[in-house]
């Protein structure tokens, strides 16, 4: 259960915080290298402006005004986590829950959420347990944890019935959330079809648009160093990243600037890293990645034709948004047709063309009651941050009348 007290503000980051980032800033210590040698990954180059930019221009400050202009409050879960979240009112039509992903936090949504309260929305967006403000469980995390909290917490409001819109990590939480909740989610918004659907796929049976995007995501993972050390070694990762706030920024920067169709505003991507550094949340952020263990037990995710075995023997490699246990209405004995539950709430597809995969619509449609999906001209991974327009035209007309 989760207590929701008066609208507040956050707590604000101590000034010998921001005073010890400065002193870490001007004592940076830049790696050698040498003179033309060909350099593969992110270009340090950039990074030499942005650490200026942050030491010497960067307001932390001028983002909590933003934020306290927004509307805040702090909620304080069973377990006795805080829960931040912004809580910014616009009218009658359905409230929308904003869920971020990784690496970043409702920051994200600075600029979209002002779009949707003009268009009459209320509007939460709160940061996941271990992100930002938000305190990280002492147990186990996992989607379903998150996905309750913030269901505990939209109920908690007043809102009986809302709308939810995510991507990257906020797909697969909303998607669970829907799963858990379907009376009182009344419509799914997503940038992406949930990245782990790729393993329901049987690559003998794909058209070519599902083997394309298949081939396209492996591409994507090989390529990319967070992903095994956000799941395999996040300690490590973590002890480097939380010592280093140029680092950290280096670590965060890249992936901005590959992740996205324009390059992200400095700004906004040093609101991002700072809030991380400052709360001393680059562990904490990282924990979905690396739990619950047993979701990341591949061996059953390899050939598709095992969930036609018992469940017993192919819930191990899946949390509990699989199989009977995520269902509100399936039949738990039915385990001829077990595999990842179709989420019958009303769904739309924001698709963003230069995110990290485009899923084929046909895989959208085996998982999700599809009534809309776009194809964006423009934008990448973080469409909240390149493309606030777009991304807030098309969820005002998938909501309209909802």
């Amino acid at each position: 259960m989760t207590t929701v007290l008066a609208p507040t503000s956050a707590p604000a980051i101590a000034q010998e915080s921001i005073d010890d980032l400065h002193r870490r800033l001007d004592q940076v210590r830049w790696p050698q290298q040498a003179a033309g040698a060909a350099v593969p990954g992110f270009d340090v180059q950039r990074l030499r402006p942005l650490v200026q930019h942050w030491r010497h221009r960067f307001d932390w400050r001028h983002v909590e005004t933003r934020l306290e202009a927004l509307g805040q409050l702090c909620t304080i879960t069973g377990d006795g986590r805080r829960l931040h979240a912004l809580h910014a009112r616009g009218g009658e039509r359905v409230p929308v829950l904003l869920i971020h992903g990784w690496p970043d936090s409702p920051l994200r949504f600075l600029d979209l959420v002002p779009l949707l309260t003009a268009a009459g929305h209320d509007v939460v967006a709160p940061a996941i347990p271990g992100f930002g403000l938000s305190q990280e469980p002492q147990g186990e995390i996992s989607r379903e944890l998150v996905a309750q909290d913030f269901h505990t917490l939209m109920t908690g409001l007043g809102y009986r019935r809302y709308a939810v819109h995510g991507g990257d990590w906020g797909s697969a939480i909303a998607s669970c959330l829907a799963g858990l909740h379907p009376q009182a989610v009344a419509a799914l918004h997503l940038t992406d079809v949930p990245f782990d659907l790729a393993n329901t796929i049987d690559e003998a049976s794909a058209s070519q648009e599902e083997v394309a995007y298949l081939r396209s995501i492996k591409t994507f993972a090989e390529g990319q160093m967070y992903l095994p050390a956000n799941c395999a070694q996040p300690d490590v990762t973590a002890l480097a990243l939380s010592d280093s706030p140029v680092g950290l920024l280096a670590w965060t920067a890249h992936l901005y600037d590959q992740w996205s169709d324009s390059q992200i505003a400095d700004d906004d991507l040093l609101a991002s890293v700072s809030l991380m550094w400052l709360t001393g949340s680059v562990r904490s952020s990282m924990r979905l990645y690396s739990e619950p263990t047993s979701a990341w037990d591949t061996s059953s995710w390899e050939d598709t034709s095992s969930w036609e075995g018992s469940q017993e023997e192919t819930t191990s490699g899946h949390d509990s948004s699989w199989g009977s246990e995520g269902a509100q209405d399936e039949d738990a004995d039915d385990v001829e047709s077990w595999g990842p539950n179709r989420i019958e709430t009303p769904t739309a597809f924001a698709l963003f063309p230069a995110d990290l995969g485009m899923a084929p619509r046909a895989l959208a449609d085996r998982h999700f009651a599809v009534e809309r999906f776009t194809v964006m001209p423009r934008g990448g991974h973080f469409a909240a941050l390149e493309e606030p327009a777009l991304l807030a035209d098309d969820l005002v007309a998938f909501l309209a009348g909802r």
